[in-house]
């Protein structure tokens, strides 16, 4: 009786000294505590993994405010654009297996996308860089009712096909888009004769033994222990009810302990899937030989010196990050289900305890400084790409600041380079000036890989009076949707369906916008009537042309 209890204190201490292993645990639990203080709302689930082995778990809150069930070991978390990392290990297998190259027109698999004069690789829909529009952006132009109606992925593929115009030459630069994922979805359909459910079933998820990870089937399966998702209104939570089954650049289901065992793939030189951290993690380089921070489905960027591996996830009322960090043998996984609850800001914070250390040890990059005359040259008032989002950089004292047209609070910036400053709280935010840089843009803002566009404008010193000018029924083709432009009162106003009387400003001439990165650019005739306008939104979709109707 004695050994047992004997062997039964030292089996307790051993999975003690498993779950004890982070030098600040403690401090991850105070983060985790400031983030979910609540046991009675929606919370959020995290792990680390370090030398291979889940090496801590927590959670707070709750995965079901109705059941009030909490989290537990073995939640069922939805990844959202996490899951593009899987989609691309797909495509990775199947270049392994020799049935298709990165390097093949896309048109090879899917000749509805032949109308492009430009060839677009499978490459260019891994890296971002096909020019697609963003089909998330061409539903919310179109007026889609998202309360009643749901997507699928050939609703998506249809509106993808229909469309006449790229954002740009693809290659280019890197324009984040939903599309490029679920596409590749059907090129893994098309290509092996399965769907990506269950091509991801019998070539990862089985193999890895992630026995609760799939993509989704159907949005009506039972799916035992998940967590709900919820977003707060007027003071009280609600649960967002999704009609939409789109997979391919989102619908992955996982569980802590199974992102533990993929985080091995990039983790681990000698894992039988190694392969495939080569293939997700390589970085291509745009047409201009810069090379690129979004490899294949995730991020590679440096974070205080130290290389991450990385993608975020995001849907209505949930948020999620996979983070590995190979110099380290660690990763880190987080998980929220409420929308108010920010699993990128808490995963670096868990990351910044493990990596603070590093510092000491990492080269001094030279400090670079530049002139107050230097730093006016820049000040100015630049605009998104495709978009009415503005940027003003200004001068206060001697320092640089940017502030967004959205309402955030000016922050200053820090010389990096001749070209480049950075965010002063934080360095992950880099702001590069010169068109030497792309050629259609004055300034690029990267947010950690994903990148920015911005030009310098001008904007109207005097706008148009004679609004009336503009009023009309105009149709797009593509879209197969009208707007009414109208004015009243001496404002100009913008209806659609489920979109009823938007007020839109001018900012350059003939163009007009709602500070909701979409811009509105009329187009006139030789004798100076209006007969057009063209629509461009969130930097992922441009020259959506309405006419002007009899």
């Amino acid at each position: 009786m004695k050994i047992k209890l004997y062997l039964s204190a030292i089996c307790y201490l051993i999975s003690s000294f498993s779950f004890a292993q982070p030098k600040f645990e403690k401090a991850i639990e105070q983060i985790l505590d400031h983030y979910a203080p609540s046991k009675l709302e929606p919370g959020l689930t995290v792990g680390i993994v370090q030398n291979g082995k889940l090496i801590f778990q927590a959670s707070r809150g709750l995965m079901n405010l109705e059941y009030k069930l909490p989290f537990n070991d073995s939640t069922i978390i939805p990844l959202a654009s996490v899951s593009k990392q899987f989609t691309s290990a797909c495509i990775g297998i199947l270049a392994k297996q020799n049935k298709l190259s990165i390097d093949d027109d896309v048109s090879k698999y899917i000749p509805e996308l032949s109308h492009f004069q430009e060839s677009i690789q499978i490459r260019h829909l891994l890296n971002h860089t096909s020019g697609l529009r963003n089909h998330n952006v061409l539903l919310n132009l179109s007026g889609f009712d998202y309360k009643h109606r749901g997507y699928t992925n050939k609703m998506i593929q249809e509106l993808s096909f229909k469309q006449k115009g790229l954002n740009n030459t693809p290659g280019e630069k890197m324009l984040y888009t939903n599309t490029n994922y679920v596409l590749l979805a059907l090129v893994v359909e098309r290509v092996s004769g399965l769907s990506i459910v269950e091509f991801a079933e019998q070539e990862i998820f089985k193999p890895l033994k992630m026995n609760q990870t799939f993509f989704s089937k159907d949005l009506e399966d039972v799916i035992e222990n998940r967590a709900y998702s919820y977003y707060k209104q007027g003071g009280k939570f609600k649960q967002p009810q999704s009609l939409t089954h789109c997979i391919g650049a989102g619908g992955v289901g996982s569980t802590v302990q199974d992102l533990s065992k993929w985080s091995q793939v990039f983790l681990d030189p000698k894992h039988p899937f190694s392969f495939l951290k080569e293939f997700i993690t390589d970085l291509d380089t745009l047409s201009n030989g810069t090379q690129m921070k979004h490899a294949r489905g995730m991020f590679v960027s440096s974070y205080k010196g130290v290389m991450t591996y990385n993608h975020s996830g995001r849907d209505l009322g949930m948020r999620s990050q996979f983070i590995c960090i190979p110099e380290n043998q660690l990763a880190i996984i987080t998980f929220t289900n409420a929308e108010h609850l920010n699993a990128v800001n808490l995963s670096y914070e868990i990351l910044d305890l493990f990596v603070e250390g590093n510092l000491q040890d990492n080269k001094k990059i030279d400090s670079f400084k530049h002139s107050k005359l230097e730093l006016k040259r820049f000040t100015g008032t630049y605009q998104e790409l495709n978009s009415d989002l503005r940027m003003n950089i200004f001068m206060e004292k001697d320092t640089l600041k940017a502030q967004s047209s959205f309402g955030q609070e000016a922050t200053a910036l820090v010389s990096q380079n001749a070209r480049s400053l950075s965010r002063i709280d934080n360095p992950s935010i880099v702001y590069t000036f010169s068109k030497e840089v792309n050629q259609d843009a004055d300034l690029l803002v990267d947010f950690g890989g994903a990148i920015f566009y911005f030009e310098r404008i001008q904007l109207a010193t005097q706008p148009n009076q004679n609004l009336a000018e503009y009023d009309g029924n105009y149709y797009s083709q593509e879209l197969n949707v009208t707007y009414l432009i109208s004015h009243k009162n001496d404002k100009l106003y913008l209806s659609y369906p489920n979109q009823e009387e938007i007020e839109i400003k001018e900012g350059a001439v003939d163009t007009f916008g709602a500070n909701q990165r979409t811009k509105y650019t009329f187009k006139r005739n030789t004798i100076g009537e209006v007969v057009a306008f063209e629509v461009a939104s969130e930097g992922t979709v441009k020259e959506i042309v309405f006419e002007l109707m009899d």
